[in-house]
């Protein structure tokens, strides 16, 4: 029995063993036959620049193997017949930084691998100091460039946000009834800048007043900033600088939705907008659309029954078309854009503006048309013809006590005509070009017995010539002679810049140059600000001279990359000199009822100067920091009438920023943000108060905050989900005017109070 219990165990014994070798030689079989399935394996994806866009012909290569491809022009890669293994991934492209990967790990059969170059430090292409595509280490005018990447981080909605970290540059809310901005580069006015679209002076006299949150972002590729008059292309008036915005010329087939819901002060504002690029097969063919709507509420934030921000609707839409003509090597854009915009501050928003304790309301309506010829006659020789008209209306009232007397009207038409010839003669390229800009003013206030009717004309020729002496020493050289109808004699402005690469990584600029703003009646000193519901009436003097500028800036970069690591800062000192500066003098004794009239007169000298610093740190494409600060002097020789101040008013004597970006597609996209605002002279008139007085303001610190994730829907396709705040801790004015005889100028501190956001960006 035992024997046969023991012969029963070993058989069963047996069977199990052979069982196990069995299932054991299967599950070999399977594996054999899984690696005889991923015996050959594929690699794709899309290699991307930092602003996202495609890159075409970019070299992928896995060194292990020597397999390589190039990307095509919507960046797309595939590498095929790649055994199961560990490999590195590099990629190569022109103007970016070499890209090697972590080891990868392929198994699978389809691996997705996508890549994102860091542009090289020396390769930033810019265009405003010359009007030819450059290399901005061979351009010796220091640009600052915002891309569009970069106004995303801000969630900026129009220009005017748009500008906010930018070392050397404010904007400022003048107005707490209509909320009237400006620009200040290097602590001078909005009206000593030339601000420019697609390199033509678009903005008007009127324009220029509420123009900086007229252009949304849906429309801006990229900004450029040429602090000083560095450049003899642009007219006198850029003195402080330019400021160029650079529209979209499509690369290919996309389009982006946008939904941005904000609430301020529990008010809430809308932001939508719509972008799309169409490119024909041949690529010769292009279209690029753009549309955007804003509406938001007022606000009241001190609770006195009057608005602190005003209530806005605005409609902004465009397009531009571009044609290559490849026979003749020639190039054609044209382009139209519409702005039509109701904003209102004060009280009672569901009456007639008459019918208001203080209202000030203005009805815009811009029409805009430009065209663009670029003509390549030899290798060495091209020109360029632009055109460009806006028709500027719009519908205003300015008043206080339910003055009928206070409505008005305004008619702006601008026309830009301008031709530029670029020969290669070497290491030179000269450049020759006429420029004419008209502009006709009609501005009709009958209550107040104001009337504007005048024409101006400004003529302008120019010689330039930027050189490269060696692969150390570039130089831009030239000459503008203008004629403007309200001067008698020919204004002649010269103008020099100095590159000097002393090391690989550090450079040297300095730039002088010279430039005059012309006596017009119609700039921001007609913005009004409603005090004791007067209107405002200015005239200039017979003897009235044009005010004179000489500027002078120098200043290191310096940029370092290793490996994935980019270290780049620069600092500059500037001093401007301005002589003749205008100012208003109130004319006590004139007979004129319900308005008060001043008198535009020479005064005396008036300088500038201080130094910014920049600093910035990134880490592939992942980390990124940056911080930049401004400290000035802007001082009067002669005390002005009002208070006897030597101070420019509003001009801190420092201001500064700080930005810190962290990405990952897989979790979140963080960006965090600060702003300083420093100390300054403010006036303060009376009314609230009781007697004219100057005030000296604390420091603002606005921290912003914003996380992002991206969803990828399909290939191409993405939804971005948003959410953030703007002046996290609050920080703004708390002795703002109350009531109907409040100072609206008297407005001095950040553009909003704490505001939350969200919402979605969808693009395709």
């Amino acid at each position: 029995m035992k024997k046969c219990l023991l012969v029963i165990i070993n058989i069963f014994a047996m069977l199990i063993f052979c069982l196990i070798i069995q299932v054991k030689g299967m599950a070999a079989g399977k594996t054999d036959n899984k690696i005889k399935e991923l015996k050959f394996l594929s690699l794709s994806g899309v290699v991307k620049s930092y602003d996202r866009v495609p890159i075409a012909g970019a070299l992928v290569l896995i060194p292990e193997i020597g397999k390589s491809t190039e990307t095509d022009k919507t960046g797309l890669f595939e590498i095929l017949a790649i055994t199961p293994g560990k490999y590195h991934i590099e990629v190569y492209a022109e103007g970016f930084m070499d890209f090697q990967s972590d080891i990868l790990d392929l198994t699978r059969a389809r691996t997705k691998f996508n890549v994102t170059l860091l542009k090289k430090i020396s390769e930033e292409i810019v265009v405003t100091a010359t009007r030819t595509q450059k290399l901005y280490v061979e351009v010796p005018v220091k640009t600052e460039v915002i891309t569009a990447r970069d106004v995303g981080k801000m969630q900026a909605s129009q220009l005017a946000e748009s500008l906010a970290f930018t070392t050397g540059v404010r904007v400022e809310n003048n107005c707490q009834n209509c909320n009237f901005t400006q620009v200040r580069i290097n602590g001078m006015e909005g009206k000593y800048s030339q601000i420019l679209i697609d390199n033509s002076p678009v903005f008007s006299s009127m324009i220029g007043v509420y123009g900086l949150e007229q252009i949304p972002t849906e429309m801006i590729n990229r900004i450029e900033i040429v602090k000083g008059g560095g450049s003899a292309l642009y007219g006198g008036s850029a003195i402080a600088g330019v400021i160029n915005i650079l529209t979209k010329e499509p690369m290919e087939n996309t389009a982006r939705l946008t939904l941005h819901q904000e609430t301020v002060s529990g008010e809430p504002f809308t932001n939508m907008g719509f972008r799309s690029s169409l490119v024909s097969k041949s690529g010769n063919t292009k279209g690029f659309l753009y549309a955007n709507y804003k509406s938001r509420e007022p606000v009241d934030i001190d609770g006195d029954g009057y608005s602190e921000i005003g209530k806005l609707r605005s409609t902004n839409f465009g397009f531009n078309l571009y044609n290559y003509f490849s026979g003749i090597k020639g190039k054609l854009k044209l382009g139209f854009f519409r702005v039509m915009e109701n904003r209102r501050g004060g009280n009672r928003f569901a009456f007639q503006p008459h019918e208001a304790d203080i209202a000030e309301s203005i009805d815009s309506d811009i029409n805009g048309i430009t065209a663009d010829w670029n003509h390549y006659l030899t290798k060495k020789l091209y020109y360029n013809l632009a055109f460009s008209y806006v028709d500027a209306k719009r519908e205003s009232y300015y008043g206080s006590g339910r003055d009928l007397n206070a409505y008005g009207s305004t008619q702006n038409p601008v026309l830009f005509l301008n031709s530029q010839f670029n020969y290669q003669a070497g290491s030179h390229l000269l450049s020759t070009g006429i420029q004419f800009r008209g502009e006709s003013l009609r501005d009709k206030a009958l209550g107040y017995g104001r009337e504007i009717d005048e024409n101006y004309r400004e003529l302008g020729i120019f010689l330039q010539d930027d050189v490269k002496l060696n692969k150390m020493v570039f130089l831009l050289a030239g000459i503008r002679i203008s004629k403007h109808s309200l001067l008698d004699k020919l204004i002649i402005n010269p103008r020099m810049s100095v590159l000097l690469n002393v090391l690989k990584d550090v450079s040297w600029r300095t730039t002088f140059s010279t430039g005059y703003r012309a006596p017009q009646v119609f700039d921001e000193d007609l913005h009004i600000t409603q005090v004791g519901g007067e209107g405002m009436i200015i005239e200039n003097d017979p003897d009235l001279k044009k005010e004179q500028s000489y500027s002078i800036s120098t200043g290191f970069d310096f940029g370092k990359q290793i490996g994935g690591h980019v270290i780049q800062t620069s600092i500059e000192c500037f001093y401007t000199m301005l002589s003749d500066a205008f100012v208003l003098n109130e004319q006590e004794f004139d007979p004129r009822e319900n308005a008060l009239v001043f008198r535009r007169i020479n005064g005396s000298y008036a300088r500038v100067y201080g130094v910014s610093i920049d600093l910035g740190y990134r880490i592939k494409d992942r980390f990124f920091w940056n911080t930049g600060w401004t400290i000035q002097r802007s001082r009067l020789d002669d005390p002005e009438p009002d208070f006897g101040s030597k101070n420019f008013f509003r001009t801190p004597n420092a201001y500064g920023y700080m930005r810190m970006s962290y990405e990952n597609d897989k979790i979140v996209d963080v960006d965090i943000s600060l702003n300083c605002t420093g100390s300054m002279k403010v006036p303060h008139f009376s009314g609230y108060i009781d007697e004219d007085r100057l005030e000296t303001t604390g420091a603002f610190w606005v921290i912003n905050a914003k996380c992002k994730k991206t969803v990828r829907l399909v290939e191409r396709t993405s939804l971005d989900l948003i959410i953030g705040v703007f002046n996290l801790f609050n920080a703004y004015q708390n002795d703002l005017d109350k009531g109907i005889d409040r100072d609206a100028g008297y407005i001095y501190g950040p553009v909003k109070p704490r505001s939350f956001y969200a919402g979605f960006e969808f693009g395709f």
